[in-house]
């Protein structure tokens, strides 16, 4: 069955989450859903969730041409519009209900450290993994990396699943990368070429191979790198991931108790990160079954 891969137009990062859509529509053979939050009273509230064309270009001129472009690209039958009365952010988590993935632009800044914005509810309430699309920006020894943030958890093996994946799809290498707190220096250890770069080989290093190799041998085209960075779980990957095509963090902070929270970590990621973010939560499948 084709996936589902959900994105909310508007605001600042809009048009950039289209195309990052657009481009893992592309590459996964899914089906793309734009979606577009309007006032109630709006012409297009009254239209329905599949607004019709005609109208759409007397409302939204912008809005219909980024919807014809799309269906061009990828085919008229793999891309369906809904167009909601509401706040983005509800209407995103209910088109949600039914996605395996949902990309957004990145997080404004209209409330403290951006808590408010929709990517933040969105990444918190959402029952699939989100994707908060942003250019990449910097240089660092990882660039053009898929970067994902490992540790011994559900919410780490989730995101490495989701790494891997979409490494393999994208032809892309990854960059296994743990935080530690102690130290002075950053080490990777290349799988491919065997080459290292630290005198003395880091616990953490082990660790590491532990949770990646079933993930090696499952996508063995993949070339790994394993990483430590030093310092505070947020500083050590946005370091990491800088010029990365992707950053991929586990959810901890999310739980059939606690849904509206998101952990330390992937809150931090979205507002530090300087390029795309991944946040895949682990602990549940849409249904509310463990993974």
């Amino acid at each position: 069955m084709r996936s589902t891969i959900v994105v909310g137009l508007g605001g600042a990062g809009g048009w950039h989450a289209l195309a990052w859509a657009a481009d893992e529509a592309l590459a996964t053979g899914g089906r793309l859903v734009l979606c577009h939050a309007c006032p109630p009273e709006s012409p297009l509230a009254a239209s329905g969730p599949s607004a019709p064309m005609g109208r759409l270009e007397l409302a939204d001129p912008q809005l219909a041409r980024a919807v014809a472009s799309t269906r061009a690209r990828l085919g008229g039958d793999r891309v369906a519009l809904r167009v909601l009365p509401g706040r983005p952010a509800a209407v995103l988590v209910e088109a949600a209900a039914d996605a395996d993935l949902v990309v957004v632009g990145w997080p404004s800044r209209s409330g403290p450290h951006g808590l408010r914005s929709t990517a933040h509810h969105v990444a918190a309430h959402a029952p699939c993994s989100v994707v908060v699309a942003r250019p990449v920006d910097g240089r660092g020894p990882l660039a053009g990396h898929v970067v994902i943030g490992v540790d011994d958890s559900d919410a780490g093996r989730a995101a490495l699943e989701f790494g891997f994946a979409h490494a393999d799809l994208r032809r892309r290498p990854v960059a296994a990368v743990r935080v530690a707190a102690h130290g002075d220096q950053d080490y990777w250890y290349d799988e491919t070429t065997l080459s290292t770069h630290f005198t003395t080989e880091p616990a953490d290093l082990d660790l590491l191979a532990a949770e990646v190799e079933p993930w090696m041998r499952k996508y063995p085209e993949v070339p790994v790198k394993r990483a430590v960075f030093t310092g505070q779980p947020v500083a050590g990957l946005t370091r990491a991931a800088s010029g990365a095509a992707l950053l991929v963090v586990g959810d901890h902070g999310r739980g059939r108790v606690a849904r509206a929270l998101l952990g330390t970590v992937s809150d931090g990621a979205l507002e530090t990160a300087r390029g795309p973010v991944a946040v895949v939560h682990g602990f549940e499948r849409r249904n509310g079954g463990p993974r």
